[in-house]
């Protein structure tokens, strides 16, 4: 018989949940605080990834933050391993997300050695190096790569600028066009495909209007 004081079935519910927790650093804060709706954003141009990847494969993800979105590549693809130059980010991610199919390195791509990896993902880095190191921003890159690899990279469309926060501008000293971008893409790999992304939504629409460009590289082209 059931217990007549009881309203719903939520505490067995919490009770299964565990006691787990997260902890949100300095990046997330700021833009769950600032601009949550970046958040959403974000973790749709990761599921995108994730999705293009496929199923048991070794993903390298470039700039990874605290790594909320490396945790996803992980779950949805196999084995994630997520690098950023920001220590306290890398810190919080390592404590976060213990699994064996993940891992993070404090280390600068610059500073990597080649090591095949099935797939590469950066998401809002390009935009932060500078013009005179983006060849070697892409080289490396590639270096990074199986033959058979594909690299998925996303930043923010030139045209969207003029809609950027103070803090935002701040930091993107190397904007691109979806022009742009396909050219510089296609020197490392031979088939190059570029969508646009409005909020969560990722498209083919008419790239000038999009607010965010991700481009996929795919068979990289000897060095």
């Amino acid at each position: 018989m059931k217990n007549k004081q009881e309203r719903s079935r939520w505490e067995p519910v919490k009770d299964m949940m565990g006691k787990r927790e997260v902890l949100i650093g300095q990046h997330l804060a700021h833009q769950f605080t600032k601009s949550p709706r970046r958040i959403l954003h974000m973790m749709s141009y990761y599921k995108f990834a994730a999705k293009l990847i496929g199923k048991q494969k070794n993903v390298l993800d470039i700039g990874c933050g605290e790594g909320i979105g490396t945790w996803l590549l992980a779950v949805e693809c196999g084995q994630a391993n997520g690098i950023d130059t920001d220590s306290e980010a890398i810190g919080i991610g390592t404590n976060n997300w213990k699994d064996r199919r993940i891992s993070f390195k404090c280390i600068d791509l610059f500073k990597m050695k080649k090591k095949n990896y099935d797939a590469v993902v950066n998401f809002d880095v390009i935009e932060h190096i500078l013009p005179e190191n983006t060849y070697r921003f892409f080289q490396k890159i590639s270096d990074c790569l199986d033959h058979d690899g594909i690299a998925v990279i996303g930043t923010p469309n030139i045209t969207s600028d003029q809609y950027a926060s103070p803090i935002t501008k701040a930091g993107h000293v190397n904007l691109y066009s979806g022009e742009r971008l396909e050219e510089e893409m296609k020197k490392y790999f031979h088939h190059v495909f570029l969508f646009g992304a409005n909020d969560e939504v990722v498209h083919t629409g008419f790239l000038p209007m999009a607010h965010y460009l991700i481009a996929v590289g795919c068979r990289k082209r000897k060095s």
